[in-house]
């Protein structure tokens, strides 16, 4: 069953634990709505889609309901605070397309959207805050101000003196801002937690902000504090009072002297709240009625700024020539699937457990030719050698599992103008057979090629030229997508292609080893990169298709 969960706002880094939370569900899919093209999003979600600005006159909400529509989506989830007030205002048309909605009432927002408003609301509540300070000519310094409305490390301020908070601008500033002492020593804590739509408080995760940069936690650490688990108990419970529902990020003060405040309460998820996750702590899930992972374990996460490089495709390419077999179907799992089946029938003779094991190790090894001889052999019974072979090649499973973001990646390319083709070269029978198991992949192509029906197989030039052919193209206006640097990239550069992409999916069979490429077939190399999945390609072709 898929889960469809749109991201608004999620184009930046901000998304990215979001995407990532949504991906560890069974069956979820992550749909990025922003305002912005060329954006990291683009690499991250399965369905990537561009919706008119947040403006309360413009067409987002009328946008934002028709996707919800389109995509059947289950759960809407803001990536940033700009979001909070729009949604909640659409909250209940949205409810009655069928998507919850991480969002709190309006008029809890409007509390927890304004330091000013949240640290004297917690105070009436008897939650430990520090004292707000009016900045004036009698304040005591030095002081630190929040922006009101503002959230991360953007806009915070220490005033030192009155002279410096006179030459800054004092009463601006005794608006803008909201004011406390200036503490000089604190450990500080983040805590990520989520309360669902029926009321419900998650597991909490506990971390501390081991290094910070821009106010964002870089390196986070599993905390044990049984003090600010119960004050963040306590806060769940007032949060519950108004209404909340959604994600959490809420920020905790300890001071030398043992005093503990909260400083921040934010209605969304912490950009760093990633952390959870990897704990076992999935609270997206949570929100979907999932559990998370089972058992929770304490861990440190570290959050880099890593570089992927898009290569500038050729100008003009028209379309995109697909392998099947670990590019687009995760064929392990089909054989170890097939196997399962067959073991059914041996029963009597082979326990299936021993036969399982022995072909998830020749998987593994990558001999996939010999499978049922090296099975046969590793159970010790090479006298029913005949009889396995029989019945894996007599079992058809009835799905076969596609990659995540394989269908919502060819439906974008084929919104997009790209004419599109599969290329595969095993037998046309079990490639046929997995097709049928996979509903809607057949029909995301103009064209499907069995190699072996134009007289060869990859990487001969017939098997591309066929493919070719089929589109009504010329190779040279193509690439290929495949993940057999030997099979699919010198075979199609060999036959003209324009580049090719080589899926390098963890887990998969074929590992392509670069330097070596560009040592023994340097104008391959030139053609040919790399990626962990197909969601980069839509990034990439926007520019070659103009």
């Amino acid at each position: 069953m898929r889960l469809n969960v749109v991201v608004i706002a999620g184009g930046g880094f901000q998304g990215q634990g979001l995407v990532e939370a949504i991906h560890a569900v069974p069956g979820g899919r992550a749909i990025i709505a922003d305002s912005t093209r060329d954006a990291i999003g683009e690499l991250l979600a399965d369905r990537y889609v561009q919706v008119p600005p947040l403006d309360p006159a413009g067409p987002f909400e009328d946008f934002l309901l028709e996707l919800v529509r389109a995509e059947n989506i289950d759960l809407v989830v803001p990536a940033t605070q700009r979001e909070l007030m729009p949604l909640a205002r659409i909250a209940g048309r949205l409810q009655q397309a069928g998507a919850h909605v991480a969002v709190c009432p309006a008029a809890l927002l409007d509390t927890l959207l304004d330091k000013r408003a949240l640290y004297a609301a917690l105070a009436a509540a008897r939650l430990p805050v520090q004292a707000l300070v009016e900045l004036s000519p009698l304040a005591v310094f030095p002081l630190f101000g929040r922006p009101r409305s503002g959230w991360g490390g953007q806009g915070k301020l220490r005033l030192d003196s009155h002279a410096q908070a006179q030459a800054a601008g004092m009463e601006a500033l005794a608006q803008s801002h909201a004011w406390v002492r200036f503490l000089d020593a604190f450990e500080e804590l983040s805590v990520d937690f989520a309360i669902d739509f029926d009321g419900r408080l998650s597991p909490l995760t506990l971390r501390k902000r081991v290094r910070t940069s821009g106010g964002f936690a870089v390196i986070s650490q599993t905390a044990r504090d049984p003090e600010a688990l119960t004050l963040i108990e306590r806060l769940g419970q007032w949060l519950l009072g108004g209404g909340a529902r959604g994600l959490f990020n809420v920020q905790l003060l300890r001071t030398p002297d043992g005093q503990m405040f909260i400083s921040d309460v934010n209605p969304r998820h912490g950009t760093s709240s990633g952390h959870a996750l990897a704990e076992g702590n999935n609270l997206v899930a949570f929100l979907l009625g999932r559990s998370g992972t089972p058992g929770r374990r304490e861990v440190r996460t570290f959050r880099p700024l890593r570089q992927q490089a898009v290569p500038v495709l050729p100008q003009h390419l028209r379309g995109v020539v697909f392998d099947l077999d670990d590019t687009l179907l995760d064929h392990k799992r089909w054989m170890l699937d097939r196997m399962e089946l067959a073991s059914r029938d041996l029963a009597d003779d082979i326990a299936p457990g021993a036969l399982l094991s022995q072909t998830y190790v020749a998987l593994e090894e990558g001999e996939h030719a010999r499978l049922i001889d090296l099975v046969a052999a590793g159970i010790g019974r090479t006298d029913l050698r005949d009889r396995l072979l029989a019945a894996y090649r007599a079992a058809v499973p009835a799905r076969a599992v596609l990659h995540q973001e394989v269908l919502d990646v060819l439906r974008t390319l084929r919104e997009m103008g790209f004419g599109l083709a599969l290329l595969t070269d095993n037998p046309p029978a079990s490639q046929r057979a997995k097709l049928a198991a996979a509903p809607g992949l057949a029909e995301a192509f103009d064209a499907v090629v069995f190699a072996r029906e134009h007289g060869a197989e990859k990487p001969a030039p017939a098997a591309f030229e066929a493919a070719a052919a089929a589109l009504g193209l010329a190779p040279g206006k193509l690439m290929m997508v495949g993940d057999n640097p030997a099979r699919d990239a010198m075979g199609a550069i060999a036959a003209g292609y324009a580049s090719c992409l080589l899926v390098q999916r963890p887990g998969g069979r074929f590992q392509v080893h670069e330097t070596l490429l560009a040592r023994c077939a340097p104008d391959v190399a030139s053609r040919t990169w790399t990626a962990t999945d197909l969601r980069v390609l839509p990034l990439a072709l926007r520019q070659a298709g103009s």
